[in-house]
């Protein structure tokens, strides 16, 4: 299985925090995590409170661990009415680790293997999405499987 390097993972979170300033968005927090939910590498832009760093792990653990984006878990929860339940008790299970928000992408190789997953957290949940979609197209990686719409 391919494995996502440190100098991957460090020009990911580089390219999130240079969309984040082509918009000009406040400061942000990314994490990038292997295939097994590991931290491999993490940084939190001057100014951010210190909790972005975990909630930007929870959004990248969330995707990897239920194998989607989280954008469909946020709106897996939103549409329907089991969802909360669920989703509570899957925090309670994996000690608050899962953040259904927007922001946290899988990461695919060419072949659409998972290789690992893209957190951030500091602006609004599309905004942290979209650097982090930006920052996976300009490395070359996929977010979709082969032939999904992103």
């Amino acid at each position: 299985m391919p494995e996502l390097s440190l100098s991957q993972a460090n020009t990911l979170i580089h390219d999130v925090f240079a969309e984040a300033a082509r918009r000009k968005l406040p400061p942000l927090a990314a994490a990038v995590l292997d295939s097994g939910g590991h931290l491999r590498a993490l940084q939190r832009q001057d100014g951010l409170s210190f909790l972005r760093a975990d909630i930007c792990q929870a959004k990248a653990w969330a995707a990897l661990a239920l194998g989607v984006d989280s954008r469909q878990l946020a709106e897996r929860l939103l549409g329907d009415p089991l969802q909360p339940g669920f989703f509570q008790a899957l925090n309670g299970m994996t000690g608050g680790r899962i953040v259904p928000l927007p922001g946290g992408l899988l990461l695919r190789d060419a072949a659409g293997t998972v290789i690992g997953a893209l957190g951030v957290a500091g602006a609004a949940s599309d905004d942290d999405e979209a650097c982090a979609l930006a920052a996976i197209r300009r490395a070359g990686f996929n977010s979709q499987q082969p032939g999904g719409a992103r």
